[in-house]
């Protein structure tokens, strides 16, 4: 019996040593990937996939960053490979900038047209279960007559659910008259949920806008997007690939990675929230002079004593009232420009 207990804590330490070795090995591809030191990223990717030759995710990482080296065979091999595997992450196949070497290659388009048929099935079985979810919601009262009323659509980060967002947006959404909706990601992660796809997300929050738009009296055209971690980085998205759906964006401590979304026109205002010893903070500037050359406007705020972390109770009262407030002022300024 003592050689069993030994074995088996033997093996789950082994087992979490692993675990946290790739994580570190992750952190290390994303740090090289965003200081472009590709050489080292596509090193580290590959430590990863001699640890998971199945996994899909780190196939298609490998595969972006050779074709970001020129080397298209190689790329083009575990492209394939992602694909095989059935990956169904369509953005990322369709947006990823560093696949643009790619695009007029014939196999690309066949890997293309595989992800897209894998994606079509997992967005059916998705949406209809999206349909069905009831996410948490406050509706201010609406007063006399018929005035529509602002939209927050809060999301939060991976292994997460609403229930965070919505505590510390609440008081916020009272103080300005605003409907807030702070949904599920849905798909499970650890004891929460995870925007595992970009077109699910996207989907879903337009799907979430008509709702609003449709059952509550919102206003289609005074709509929020706020995101925290995860979700915040599908907020930096959307307000590239989006920008006519959103009056402001706040993204509070997001990861920006310029290559992942292409621009459709001038990207929404966004209001680039952080903690001071947020690991990724120094993203934002790439961010802001991005969205600024765009001809969009951006505002970094920087919360002082805070990692990563939403800012709750009276902080949270105090710093999103900041920020709906330069959204105003950006707009009194669009309104006034000649």
């Amino acid at each position: 019996m003592m050689k069993r207990t030994v074995l088996l804590v033997f093996a789950i330490a082994t087992t979490l040593a692993q675990a946290q070795s790739v994580q570190d090995l992750a952190d290390r591809y994303d740090r090289a990937y965003a200081s472009e030191r590709y050489e080292l990223a596509l090193k580290t990717a590959e430590q990863i996939l001699d640890l998971y030759p199945e996994s899909a995710w780190w196939q298609f990482n490998t595969g972006t960053v050779l074709a970001r080296l020129g080397r298209t065979d190689e790329s083009i091999e575990h492209l394939r490979r992602c694909a095989d595997l059935g990956f169904s992450g369509l953005r990322s196949f369709e947006q990823n900038a560093d696949l643009d070497p790619l695009r007029s290659d014939e196999r690309f388009e066949e890997i293309l047209d595989q992800v897209r048929t894998s994606a079509t099935e997992r967005m059916n079985a998705f949406q209809d279960k999206a349909k069905r979810h009831d996410p948490l919601l406050y509706i201010p009262d609406r007063g006399s007559g018929d005035r529509l009323l602002p939209i927050i659509i809060a999301l939060h980060g991976t292994g997460m659910d609403g229930r965070p967002m919505h505590d510390a947006l609440l008081e916020t959404a009272k103080d300005q008259g605003m409907i807030l909706v702070s949904p599920d990601a849905l798909r499970a992660s650890g004891n929460g949920f995870s925007w595992t796809y970009r077109d699910e997300s996207e989907w879903f929050v337009e799907h979430l806008i008509d709702r609003m738009v449709e059952e509550h009296g919102g206003n289609p055209n005074a709509v929020y997007l706020i995101g925290f971690s995860q979700g915040a980085n599908i907020a930096l998205n959307m307000g590239r690939t989006h920008p006519s759906l959103f009056r402001g964006i706040i993204s509070i401590c997001g990861h920006y990675e310029s290559q992942v979304a292409t621009l459709d026109g001038v990207p929404s205002p966004f209001y680039l929230m952080t903690g001071a010893r947020d690991n990724w903070r120094g993203t934002y500037a790439a961010a802001k002079r991005d969205f600024r050359d765009a001809g969009g406007e951006a505002e970094i705020r920087m919360l002082p004593g805070l990692g990563h972390q939403l800012p709750q109770g009276r902080t949270a009262l105090r710093e999103f009232k900041k920020a709906f407030l330069w959204f105003e002022r950006v707009h009194a300024d669009a309104e006034q420009a000649p």
